[in-house]
């Protein structure tokens, strides 16, 4: 008896250790099998990434992920430098339409509307931009076609809202205290009791200097105007406020609301260049959010052990690996295999299962220099200013209350708006305006940069008098702002100066799904990009669409669940297709 339970016990202790061994070679094969290379670490690249986790996650599986990022830092990303504004419409708020584009591609930046940098040889010669204008250019007419594009846009802006609103409130708590942290505020229609709440899906935003000039919109026609295409969207608690109103809902507004109208106290009304819309809009501070969203999907991926014994992450941020081409499995073969970078080194899969996403974002024709086709694209050009202003105890006390984020109207102007106490100072972010600059690069240096963000600097002194004042330590109220200001703002360490670029197609629609190799679909790879502005506010709901290109039944439910079915679907995947083209009539 002794003997056989000894043998039993033998058999048992033996069969945990094959157990576990094989546990371990499981664990070391399926990473193989289950390996996602993103290219591009800004917002989408680790969108993509933490919904390829959560896919993996709902199906018991364990993957590994790995991120390349051309530049040194999250720091220097696009992503991380402007202000993300979330609203239904960004999607389609970047490339002007046929002779629009024509005229704004002859008319200074700094002009209203305008989209020329005189002081930049060339932007328009290389093939790219000559492509693009003509692209344009064909398009225009086909009215038809833009306008059942951009509703279909617009309806994927809304989705795409309802994405980052369900993210927040299904999050788990470390999550949920990542986007706490990073000021996320939802774009979502008011429950009714909540309808005069900032931070609850609606916010306050300004228009104001427009002249009310015979045969231009005015300030109001404007406020109307967005408020009927909020309203055909479904949001149905926009209303143009009253200065009193404005003040009641952000006290912070106080001044500027002084300043820009007239009568008693509990009547006032705008001056006539002025209005104030209640709308639907939220926000996220990317620059806090990326760095500290990377960090989390470190942590919540955990490790894994390699075929060798060693602890590996799951998840991986590489930076200053610009990729510069792409290696295929063979001479008549489509699929990805490897990827070079610029530094000299490569990578290559070691099986047919690695997916490859690519997000290039800022990397103006990336898909196109690697050998992929690409739609006619052209580099935007975008500046941002950022204050932050170191405040004694009392005055953080002052304004403790400080928390807004808008959009702010001019004249051929709209900055995307974020203000409120971070890190124990007072912060003001905005960022907004463009310039074409073809396949060219900006600089801070560039006429645009210099001129946009002191433009800026004198939009947070037109809406927030008594915050710049602090920063120059003088009464600023009313005053136009000079080079010398922001000087020294510079100097002090409270402005930081910005200047980027996004590509952006000949359409104004992002490119996702399928990619092609020589007119071969690529089967182990994907692309979103394009976004614009947008990349920040539609990740979400661009990501899914192009995830449903390759694998359909793994994302379907999800758009579903916010009003996408797969027929609407396929038709924005028609066009955001990567071998687009205009077509001309007739």
């Amino acid at each position: 008896m002794m003997i056989s339970l000894s043998r039993k016990k033998s058999r048992v202790i033996l069969g945990i250790v094959l157990c576990l061994m094989g546990q371990q070679q499981v664990s070391a094969v399926y990473q193989e099998q289950k390996r996602i290379i993103i290219i591009g670490g800004g917002h989408l690249g680790l969108i993509e990434a933490y919904l390829a986790y959560v896919r993996a996650k709902e199906n018991g599986e364990e993957i590994c992920i790995d991120v390349f990022e051309k530049n040194a830092s999250m720091a220097e990303t696009t992503a991380a430098n402007i202000w993300n504004s979330h609203t239904a419409d960004e999607i389609v708020a970047v490339v002007p339409c046929g002779t629009e584009l024509d005229e704004k591609l002859t008319t200074p930046f700094d002009k209203p509307g305008g989209m020329h940098v005189p002081d930049v040889p060339g932007v328009g010669d290389s093939e790219s931009a000559q492509r693009f204008i003509k692209q344009v250019a064909i398009e225009g007419p086909n009215e038809k076609i833009r306008e059942r594009r951009t509703k279909a846009l617009l309806k994927l802006g809304k989705a795409g809202m309802a994405l980052w609103k369900q993210l927040y409130e299904t999050a788990d708590e470390p999550l949920k205290a990542v986007l706490k942290a990073s000021n996320f505020n939802p774009c979502c229609e008011l429950e009714s009791k909540e309808k005069a709440d900032l931070h609850k899906g609606y916010r306050i935003d300004l228009i104001y200097d427009v002249p009310n000039e015979k045969g231009t919109p005015s300030a109001r026609d404007r406020a109307v105007g967005m408020m009927k295409n909020y309203q055909d969207l479904g949001y149905k608690n926009c209303q143009i406020l009253s200065p009193d109103e404005v003040v009641a809902r952000d006290p912070n507004l106080a001044q500027f609301c002084a300043l820009h109208s007239t009568g008693e106290k509990g009547q006032r009304q705008w001056k006539e260049d002025t209005v104030a819309l209640w709308r639907p809009g939220g926000c996220l501070d990317t620059q806090t959010f990326l760095p500290k969203f990377a960090a989390y999907l470190k942590k919540v991926m955990g490790k894994y052990v390699d075929k060798k014994g060693r602890q590996q992450e799951r998840f991986r941020l590489h930076f200053n690996k610009k990729v510069t081409g792409v290696i295929y499995g063979g001479p008549t073969s489509s699929a990805i295999k490897g990827l070079t970078f610029a530094d000299g080194t490569r990578i290559k899969s070691k099986d047919s299962h690695t997916t490859y996403l690519f997000c290039p974002g800022e990397a103006v024709g990336t898909l196109q220099n690697l050998g992929f086709n690409e739609p006619a694209y052209a580099g935007f050009a975008g500046a941002s200013l950022s204050l932050n202003i170191p405040v004694s105890r009392e005055q953080l006390k002052e304004f403790e209350g400080l928390n807004h984020c808008m959009e702010v109207h001019k004249v051929g102007v709209v900055l995307a708006w974020q203000a409120r106490i971070r890190d124990g100072k007072i912060f003001v972010g905005g960022a907004g305006t463009k310039a074409f600059y073809g396949d060219k690069t900006p600089t801070i240096h560039d006429a645009f940069a210099a001129n946009r963000n002191l433009l800026q600097l004198r939009m947070f002194n037109d809406v927030l008098p008594q915050v710049v004042s602090l920063a120059l330590d003088r009464d600023t109220t009313g005053q136009q702002l000079t080079e010398q200001d922001m000087a020294f703002l510079e100097k002090e360490g409270i402005a930081k100066r910005w200047v980027g670029r996004r590509a952006v197609a000949y359409d104004n629609s992002p490119t996702l799904g399928h990619l092609y190799h020589q007119g071969k679909v690529v089967p182990n790879g994907r692309v979103t990009t394009h976004l614009g502005s947008g990349g920040g506010s539609f990740a979400l709901v661009t990501s899914l669409i192009s995830h449903f290109a390759l694998a359909p039944e793994g994302v379907k439910e999800k758009l579903e669940i916010v009003g996408l079915d797969p027929e609407f679907v396929q038709e924005v995947l028609g066009y955001t297709d990567s071998r687009r083209s205009a077509k001309a009539l007739g």
